[in-house]
C-alpha cells in the first residue's frame, strides 16, 4: 500500500472574481467570510484540504478588463497583490457559495486585516483551486493534526470520512476557540506561544491509539509540525506516512 500523500487530479487553474455575501465571527479569533455569485457556477470543489490563492489588491484601479489569470500576471509589474493561500471550509455548488475561515490577529498580515474589515459587497479575487488530499480508504484509521490554521482542512477531511475511525488533534488558544466538530481532541495553548510543538506533543503522548499504521495528515507551523512528525515516528508510525504541510512559519509574515 502506498504511503505517499494522495492527491486528487488537478483542475484547470483559473482566476475567480466574486463578492462577499456574508461575514460571521465564528469564535473570538476566527472570522468566516462567505463569497459567491453566478461567477462560481463552474467551480468544481474537490473537498478536504483544497485551497485557493487569494489576490489581495490595495487597489483594483487600472487592472485589466477582463481580469484573467494571464492578464493579472502581466499586470503584476505595476499592481502586485498580496497573495495568501486559504483552505476552502465549505463549497455549496447549488448556491454558488464558498466559505473561507480566517484566523484573526489584528493588522499583522494583509489577509487578517482584510477579513476583519470585510463587508458584504466587497470584491474577492482568487486563483485555484489546488488538488485536494484523498484519504486512503484502506487505512485502518486516520490521524489528523494541526493548529487553528489547519482547522478548515481537518473539518473537510472528517466530513470526507464518514464511518471511518478518525482521531483529530487541533491546537487552539483556549476553550473559546473550540468549534462543533465530531471526534476532535482540542488542545489548548493556555499561554504557550503559537508555533510551539509542546501542546500537541503533550496531547499526542497522552493519547491512546488503535492497532495498525494510520493515514496521517498534519499541517501548521513548519518547525512545530516537524517536531510532531519526529514524535510520531518515535512512537512507531512509519516516517513515510507522516508528511506534514507547512501552513506558516514562525517569524515570517503570514496571513
Amino acid at each position: 500500500m502506498s504511503t505517499e500523500r494522495r492527491r486528487a487530479r488537478r483542475q484547470a487553474t483559473k482566476l475567480w472574481r466574486t463578492r462577499v455575501l456574508r461575514t460571521e465571527r465564528v469564535t473570538p479569533r476566527m472570522a468566516r467570510i462567505t463569497v459567491g455569485g453566478p461567477e462560481l457556477a463552474d467551480f468544481a470543489g474537490a473537498g478536504t484540504d483544497e485551497n485557493v490563492l487569494l489576490y489581495l489588491y490595495e487597489t483594483t484601479e487600472g487592472l485589466p478588463d477582463p481580469l484573467t489569470l494571464e492578464s493579472a500576471r502581466t499586470a503584476m509589474s505595476r499592481n502586485r497583490p498580496y497573495m495568501r493561500s486559504y483552505t476552502i471550509r465549505r463549497h455549496d455548488p447549488s448556491a454558488n457559495e464558498i466559505d473561507f475561515d480566517f484566523v484573526l490577529h489584528g493588522d499583522h498580515g494583509p489577509a487578517s486585516a482584510w477579513a476583519s474589515r470585510a463587508v458584504p459587497g466587497d470584491e474577492v479575487i482568487f486563483v485555484g483551486p489546488s488538488p485536494a488530499y484523498t484519504p486512503d480508504p484502506s487505512a485502518p484509521w486516520h490521524l489528523l493534526i494541526g493548529d487553528e490554521t489547519a482547522l478548515p482542512a481537518i473539518d473537510a477531511i472528517i466530513r470526507a470520512l464518514p464511518g471511518a475511525v478518525v482521531k483529530a488533534f487541533i491546537e487552539v488558544e483556549d476553550a473559546a476557540e473550540e468549534q462543533d466538530l465530531p471526534g476532535v481532541t482540542w488542545v489548548h495553548r493556555n499561554g504557550v506561544p503559537a508555533g510551539s510543538a509542546e501542546p500537541l506533543i503533550k496531547a499526542l503522548s497522552a493519547a491512546s491509539f488503535g492497532e495498525g499504521q494510520p493515514a496521517v495528515w498534519a499541517a501548521g507551523e513548519r518547525s512545530a509540525m516537524q517536531a510532531v512528525r519526529d514524535h510520531l515516528v518515535s512512537c512507531g508510525i512509519e516516517r513515510a506516512r507522516v508528511r506534514p504541510a507547512t501552513y506558516w512559519r514562525l517569524g515570517h509574515a503570514g496571513s
